[in-house]
C-alpha cells in the first residue's frame, strides 16, 4: 500500500504535474462574477494588464478587469502555501449551515447479528454520534486598500505582492484552524504513548518502534490510526523507519499501516509591527490519527473577495475584503494518539 505525503513542498510538486482549471468567484460593488484560474505544469496563466493601475478604476469594465487580476494574484499566493489537512478532515459544503451545529454528521452505525431463537426478538441496531465539541460556523476576514498614492505612482508591483500575501495568509489560516485543535491538546492516559527503543539505537529504529507501539495503543482503544502528523524535521528519519533496517546484527521490519503522512511546521508573519504565529507540530511529538469520521471541515462559503470604492476622506480609492464562513468538528480525544518520539540517548 502506498503512503501519501501531505507537505507544502510535496503538494506543490504534485500540482506541477497537473493541468488545473477552476472558476474563482468574486464580487465588484455587490455584483457576483468569476474568473477562470488556469495552471499548467505549476505555472498560472495571468491576464495581461495594459493600463496603469489608476485607469483601472475609472469604469465598471475596468474595475472588473482589475478584480480579475486581484483574484488570480490571491490564488497565486494560495498556491505557495497549499493546505495539508485534507487527509484528516471530511469536507462538507452547505450554504444552509446554521451558526451552531450538533454532531449529527459524525455518526456510527452499531449493529450485531445474533442467533434468533423461535419466539425471540430481533436485536435492533442503533446509531451513535461521535463524542466531541459542538461545531460553530465562524467568520474569518482580512482586507487591504489601494490608496491614491499607489494609483498615482502606479505601484502595480506593490499591489501584486499584497494580493499574493493575502492568498498565502488565507491558506495558512486554513491549515491552522484545522490542525491546531489536534496539536493544542493536553493529552493524558490512554491517549499517550511513551518512547520506545534503547539507548544507542539509531533514531530511525527508535522512531519505528515508538510509532508501532502508538499504533497498537490506538487500536487497543478502538481508534485505529491511518494518518501520522508531525514536523518535517523528522522526514529523513521517518523515511528510514519505513524501510527495512539493520542494527547490531538485528533486522527490523519497516513501519507500515499508514495511509497518509502529514508534515506541518506552522506559519508566521508580521503585520503592522506585530508578529502573528501559527504554531506547528512541536519537537519530539507525533500524532496518530483516525481520520475523516471524527473530523469534519464545515464550509458555509469559501473565500469570497469583494471590491468596493474606498472612503475618500482617507484617500483610499479601492477597498478589497476577503471573507469566509466555516467551522470544524474535531473529536480529538476519540481519534488521536499522541506519541512521544523523544530520542533515547545514553
Amino acid at each position: 500500500m502506498s503512503v501519501r505525503v501531505w507537505s507544502i513542498d510535496n503538494i506543490k510538486e504534485q500540482r506541477k504535474q497537473r493541468k488545473i482549471e477552476e472558476e474563482i468567484p468574486f464580487t465588484v460593488a455587490g455584483e457576483q462574477r468569476s474568473v477562470t484560474k488556469t495552471m499548467v505544469n505549476g505555472e498560472m496563466q495571468m491576464p495581461e494588464v495594459t493600463k496603469p493601475l489608476g485607469e483601472l478604476m475609472t469604469t465598471d469594465s475596468d474595475m472588473v478587469e482589475l478584480m480579475e487580476k486581484v483574484v488570480l494574484d490571491v490564488e497565486l499566493g494560495r498556491e505557495r502555501v497549499p493546505t495539508v489537512y485534507g487527509a484528516i478532515y471530511d469536507r462538507i459544503v452547505d450554504a444552509n449551515f446554521p451558526r451552531v451545529l450538533e454532531a449529527k454528521w459524525a455518526l456510527e452505525g452499531l449493529v450485531v447479528f445474533l442467533e434468533r431463537l423461535e419466539g425471540g426478538d430481533v436485536k435492533m441496531g442503533t446509531v451513535a454520534a461521535e463524542e466531541g465539541p459542538i461545531a460553530k460556523i465562524r467568520n474569518w476576514a482580512a482586507g487591504f486598500e489601494y490608496t491614491e498614492e499607489m494609483l498615482l505612482y502606479d505601484h502595480t508591483f506593490d499591489m501584486e505582492m499584497l494580493n499574493r500575501a493575502f492568498g498565502e495568509a488565507y491558506n495558512a489560516l486554513l491549515n491552522h484552524i484545522h490542525l491546531h485543535p489536534i496539536i493544542d491538546v493536553n493529552y493524558t492516559g490512554d491517549n499517550q504513548t511513551s518512547p520506545q527503543g534503547e539507548n544507542g539505537e539509531p533514531f530511525s529504529v527508535q522512531l519505528a518502534k515508538t510509532i508501532k507501539q502508538g499504533q497498537k495503543d490506538a487500536a487497543n482503544h478502538r481508534r485505529p490510526a491511518d494518518t501520522l502528523l508531525l514536523s518535517r524535521k523528522y522526514e529523513v528519519d521517518l523515511e528510514d523507519a519505513m524501510e527495512r533496517q539493520w542494527y547490531d546484527g538485528t533486522e527490523y521490519r519497516p513501519l507500515t499501516g499508514l495511509d497518509n503522512i502529514v508534515f506541518y511546521d506552522g506559519w508566521k508573519t508580521t503585520v503592522g509591527r506585530k508578529e502573528y504565529v501559527y504554531e506547528g507540530c512541536p519537537d519530539n511529538t507525533a500524532y496518530l490519527i483516525r481520520s475523516q469520521r471524527g473530523f469534519k471541515e464545515l464550509v458555509k462559503h469559501g473565500l469570497m473577495i469583494d471590491g468596493q470604492p474606498g472612503p475618500i476622506r482617507r484617500l483610499v480609492e479601492e477597498c478589497v475584503v476577503g471573507r469566509t464562513y466555516r467551522g470544524i468538528f474535531a473529536a480529538v480525544e476519540e481519534n488521536v494518539q499522541e506519541v512521544d518520539i523523544t530520542e533515547q540517548t545514553g
